[in-house]
């Protein structure tokens, strides 16, 4: 039997969103960076405002775009590694690392 869906609760998406978007607002070293990198960037005799507006959204469309792109990449690497064949494979070459270390270990104190 499954629970009922609560309709108030966000989804994890909307959520993930949100957070991001609290924790880029709440840091002050991305105002800082914005406030000295763009500025560079308008045009000598341009209006100062509608360029820097300009030029921020498209700051925002590209990083953006760029954010999309990595969550869709860990979405599939999420698909691939916790698939059984692969995990089971990770594990063996981790515990192969572990006692290779354990032997270098063990040799280097001889």
């Amino acid at each position: 039997m499954t629970a009922p869906i609560d309709r108030r609760s966000p989804s994890p998406a909307c959520r993930g969103f949100r957070v991001g978007l609290v924790t880029i607002l709440a840091n002050p070293n991305a105002a800082a960076f914005v406030f000295a990198f763009l500025p560079q960037f308008v045009p000598r005799g341009a209006p100062v405002l509608p360029s820097l507006l300009a030029l921020s959204a498209i700051m925002v469309l590209v990083d953006t775009s760029w954010y999309v792109v990595l969550a869709w990449f860990v979405s599939l690497g999420r698909r691939v590694l916790t698939r059984p064949a692969v995990r089971r494979r990770l594990e063996q070459i981790s515990g192969l690392v572990k006692v290779g270390f354990g032997v270098r270990l063990a040799v280097e104190r001889l």
